[in-house]
């Protein structure tokens, strides 16, 4: 069992694997952007485009897009009160006022630390 480690550990470090993981993250940072997408909406419009990928590239690209939205879903909550998802509607309670008495920052900062 653990000499298939290192194979498989180079095989996830490939080039190919590591471009499409970046490729994904771009995706979801757009994706969460836009206020009520998330990362199921995210999948479903990338599964045309990953369909003819080989298995890796195309879980490495999904993996991208899933773990950032989560965090860029934070601007449109705090910025103009408009949850980007269920798990970014405690923020617009406590960043959106914030925002509107001028602290932007103040409240973009505390939600990405929480």
């Amino acid at each position: 069992m653990f000499e298939n480690i290192l194979p498989a550990l180079g095989s996830l470090m490939s080039g190919e694997h590591i471009l499409f993981l970046i490729i994904g993250v771009i995706i979801g940072l757009a994706v969460g952007l836009l206020p009520g997408l998330g990362g199921v909406a995210g999948m479903s419009l990338i599964i045309p485009f990953i369909y003819g990928l080989d298995p890796g590239s195309a879980l490495a690209m999904m993996i991208g897009l899933t773990s950032v939205t989560t965090t860029s879903d934070t601007f449109p909550s705090v910025l103009l009160g408009i949850p980007g998802s269920s798990g970014s509607q405690a923020t617009v309670m406590d960043g959106f006022p914030l925002t509107k008495k001028g602290q932007a920052a103040r409240a973009l900062s505390a939600a990405f630390a929480a």
